[in-house]
């Protein structure tokens, strides 16, 4: 079941990117920018973000069959569901005597469940969106400002020069002056990319794209750019900015898809590291 889950995932990805679509990034505003389920509020997570988000819909709210039943709604006639992914931890039945003492013996599961958007619904007792407020050009936005200046133990950022890095050896961010993007989403989303990087640092989640030696445009160094984009994705979603990032080359399309191709558990591992990166922006740990 998982080896099935895990291949639906890549060839949804793919067939985007073969389009030369970056499926985590959308070319339109969400009324709210994070999917959510439209009973418990609670937001989707890792891979199921953009699973849901490449979807053309302004309403961020999803929900189940039942879940629209329960809101006195129905589903369209016609409308198909979208497959998110989920993990369960199942402890197998073993005997005490035969059990490693202060060792845990659960095993986590990949499943899935179908769920429709609020917009696929007829009749939902569900309450009336509104669009978030729009920026001028060049103005600094104060809740994206506020989630970057209070990341915990951030990396130093100083702005200046034409190109956006991160350099692991002395844990520093380099990104442009506001003022030469087009967009102030565009700067924030830029900026998530390499705080993205930054957690990869061996005084933070020590990720091997981080603090190992890789080559550039290799399969580990494409493995950690998608991991600082789909980053990216999640900061811009969590602040209710555009997330249409950059980085949406040819060469970096190329990149994804050969990992991709190569190893279809890629983007779901990746995205469960890109989560755990966005919670530590945030500083926030998420119980799962």
């Amino acid at each position: 079941m998982s080896t099935a889950i895990y291949d639906m995932v890549t060839k949804t990805i793919i067939e985007c990117l073969e389009k030369g679509v970056v499926p985590w990034k959308k070319p339109w505003h969400q009324l709210q920018s994070v999917p959510v389920n439209a009973i418990t509020n609670r937001p989707y997570r890792g891979v199921n973000t953009f699973l849901l988000s490449i979807h053309p819909y302004t309403d961020h709210r999803w929900l189940t069959y039942k879940q629209a039943q329960e809101l006195n709604g129905a589903i369209k006639p016609g409308e198909k569901a979208t497959t998110v992914v989920f993990w369960k931890r199942w402890k197998p039945n073993v005997p005490d005597e035969k059990q490693e003492k202060g060792v845990s013996r659960e095993v986590p599961l990949l499943r899935y469940f179908k769920v429709f958007n609020a917009e696929q619904c007829v009749g939902l007792s569900l309450a009336e969106l509104h669009h978030s407020a729009e920026y001028k050009e060049h103005e600094r936005i104060e809740r994206a400002e506020l989630l970057v200046k209070h990341m915990p133990n951030p990396p130093t950022i100083r702005e200046g020069g034409n190109t956006a890095w991160y350099r692991p050896s002395d844990d520093h961010v380099q990104i442009p002056e506001l003022k030469i993007f087009r967009t102030p989403d565009a700067y924030y989303a830029t900026l998530f990319h390499e705080l993205g990087h930054a957690t990869g640092h061996e005084s933070r989640l020590n990720r091997s794209g981080v603090t190992g030696t890789i080559l550039f445009g290799s399969g580990e160094y494409s493995k950690e750019e998608l991991v600082a984009e789909l980053t990216s994705a999640f900061c811009a979603a969590t602040v209710s900015l555009d997330d249409r990032l950059l980085c949406d080359s040819a060469s970096y399309i190329d990149g994804w898809l050969s990992v991709l191709r190569s190893d279809p558990k890629a983007v779901v591992i990746a995205a469960a590291q890109a989560q755990r990166a966005a919670d530590l922006i945030r500083g926030v740990e998420y119980a799962t």
